[in-house]
């Protein structure tokens, strides 16, 4: 779930797949909802990449590294980055307390980055329906 790396007491980094649409479009809303509490930047810009994390790791999974320097990945990602406003807290409680909602979650999220392409689509879809 987190490694421990340098801390620095800035706004917590989530680092995402600019190449990936379904990304990039949740990165955006996210950076709406939660800016200022979060600073946003693709793994493509080595300008804002922690160069503790691992090309092929951040192409694999969405990765938060908070304040303290503690780094989450995969859905302990996004439920910490919501967990930073507390109107979308109950994620992140859920997570670490609710058995099974760990496993479950990380499941349904390595099926969505598994699936990028087909659920992109979807959400498009979906996009244009609302």
């Amino acid at each position: 779930m987190t490694e421990r790396g340098p801390g620095n007491n800035q706004r917590p980094l989530m680092i995402y797949d600019g190449d990936c649409g379904f990304c990039t479009y949740w990165a955006h809303r996210w950076a709406e909802k939660l800016s200022p509490h979060l600073h946003i930047v693709a793994l493509q810009d080595n300008r804002g990449r922690p160069a503790q994390l691992a090309i092929q790791d951040l192409e694999e999974e969405i990765h938060l590294v908070d304040s303290e320097g503690d780094v989450f990945r995969g859905a302990a990602a996004v439920f910490r980055a919501l967990a930073l406003r507390r109107r979308y807290s109950l994620g992140w409680w859920c997570y670490r307390f609710v058995p099974g909602f760990r496993p479950i979650t990380e499941w349904v999220y390595r099926w969505v980055a598994d699936n990028r392409q087909k659920v992109s689509r979807w959400t498009r879809w979906l996009r244009r329906k609302a």
